[in-house]
């Protein structure tokens, strides 16, 4: 083994190891608000359920675009499930991921970039394919830890407040909202990677969520233009109703080729890319 190939090793592995242990105090207070937000929604779910008359005839009194876009296509809000999908999966726990993912996609190489890091890193014998690799694969771990955390607060939290819904179901609801995180994370991961500006990139990305949730809330409302859903990521997200129905199978592989699409772009810039402009 060449001694290039000694050396190399061990700075592959620091790469990915520091970028993980940089995050991890930020990583412990996105996990606390996690689990906060789980037991708020938890604790507020006895009133839900011993009012479940006069909520469903409340919400029956909505119009039907402004109902599917609150609850979802199955009309369901009092039982478990259906209180879950539409208070915690349908705005607080994809808000809170796709802020994390957002930040460190941006942060990630274009954070190094702007503390004037990036090029003491490049200096040393690891290449920028390898140096993106590493960064975005501790973004990946990262809010896959988030959403471990985001499960196990659901399953635990829930029944004492006899919010009970099934440990699979909420598993495939949480998997699918970390694939939306994800995938806006290799947006503002690629534009960090192309421009080495952060601000650009986590600001370009939450634009891009908030346009895409808008499309995929409202565009049903107007016939014209109901077919720009399907451009959203929000819409392969939530559609399916994983928490009620399960994983959908084609639905996650569009997340998940947002997410490789985006991977390729950002490591095909970032290696062409003159840092030295």
């Amino acid at each position: 083994m060449s001694s290039e190939v000694l050396a190399r090793g061990p700075m592959l592995r620091t790469v990915f190891l520091k970028t993980v242990r940089d995050q991890r105090r930020a990583l412990l207070w996105w996990a606390l608000g996690l689990a906060g937000v789980a037991l708020m929604y938890a604790a507020v779910y006895p009133s839900v359920r011993d009012n479940a008359a006069t909520l469903n005839k409340y919400l029956e009194s909505f119009p039907e675009a402004f109902r599917r876009a609150f609850v979802g296509e199955s009309g369901d809000f009092t039982s478990p499930g259906g209180y879950l999908n539409t208070e915690l999966f349908g705005f607080f726990a994809p808000l809170l991921l796709l802020l994390y993912t957002i930040g460190a996609g941006a942060r990630a190489i274009a954070g190094e970039e702007e503390r004037q890091t990036l090029d003491i890193l490049l200096a040393t014998p690891v290449s920028r394919r390898r140096v993106a690799v590493d960064k975005f694969v501790a973004m990946l771990i990262g809010a896959f830890a988030l959403a471990a955390v985001l499960w196990t607060s659901a399953a635990v939290l829930g029944p004492p407040f006899e919010l009970t819904p099934g440990l699979l179901k909420l598993a495939a609801a949480v998997t699918s909202c970390y694939l939306l995180s994800v995938a806006f994370g290799a947006i503002a991961f690629a534009i960090g990677c192309a421009t080495g500006r952060r601000g650009l990139a986590a600001g370009v990305s939450a634009g891009a969520g908030a346009a895409a949730y808008l499309f995929n809330a409202l565009a049903p409302s107007w016939p014209a233009i109901e077919w720009l859903k399907y451009l959203s990521p929000f819409y392969y997200y939530r559609a399916g109703e994983p928490l009620l129905h399960g994983l959908d199978p084609v639905h996650a592989l569009v997340l998940l080729g947002v997410t490789v699409v985006a991977f390729a772009a950002a490591v095909w810039s970032f290696e062409r890319r003159d840092l030295a402009a």
